[in-house]
């Protein structure tokens, strides 16, 4: 899964994955936030449970990636975390293709989640510099106004309405909150993973405020 340097590349960008500086993982992870953003807009826009799946499926197809990720560098058997997680994929599409979880699916999602966070915890912890800190403190934020956000709507939208002369908007705020929550996780999991392979990770800001990772990996002698 690893691209190796063979040679000095210089200063690079986290958003400059096309080029292949990071691992491969992190290209296909970019494309699957992709997939996902553009399967919610066709989802959203029709209702229909065909679209549904093209939403939901992906979103449980990322969150085998961001494990995959998360657990990998730890995993001493190489190809089988890989092949499970593949499987596992597969086997659910085809299932959420013939049932209707509902209630099931989001159970299911919220656990994948919750998979997640130990290790994004433990990297957060041996990680020093205080920008890649904030990053991870950001992700943290949206995670959790996002999902208060998607509550309150989901559980309390009548009393909301009720209350407000304006809807709030809640799982609107969700899936915007939700899409800044990927971005981040992706710059502080790229920031983690050119940590480990010693690419003197560094996170800058685009146009002040939109933080990426440049990193310099080192001349192989």
């Amino acid at each position: 899964m690893a691209d190796e340097a063979s040679s000095f590349w210089g200063p690079v960008t986290s958003y400059d994955w096309l080029r292949q500086r990071f691992e491969k993982r992190f290209s296909v992870l970019h494309i699957s936030n992709m997939i996902l953003a553009i399967g919610s807009m066709v989802y959203h826009a029709s209702l229909q449970r065909m679209q549904q799946q093209g939403d939901e499926t992906p979103m449980v197809w990322e969150m085998l990636l961001y494990i995959y990720i998360l657990y990998s560098p730890d995993w001493h058997y190489q190809s089988t975390m890989p092949t499970f997680l593949f499987l596992y994929g597969a086997v659910f599409a085809v299932a959420h293709s013939q049932i209707r979880f509902d209630i099931g699916f989001k159970a299911h999602y919220a656990v994948l989640c919750l998979l997640c966070i130990p290790r994004m915890y433990k990297y957060y912890i041996y990680t020093e510099e205080r920008s890649a800190k904030r990053v991870a403190k950001l992700y943290a934020a949206t995670l959790l106004i996002g999902s208060l956000c998607w509550l309150v709507d989901r559980l309390l939208c009548d009393v909301v309405v009720s209350c407000w002369y304006l809807n709030p908007q809640g799982h609107a705020l969700w899936h915007i909150l939700m899409g800044f929550n990927s971005y981040l996780a992706n710059t502080f999991l790229m920031y983690c993973r050119a940590q480990q392979r010693e690419w003197n990770p560094q996170v800058k800001h685009l146009l002040g405020f939109f933080p990426y990772v440049k990193i310099r990996k080192p001349k192989v002698q």
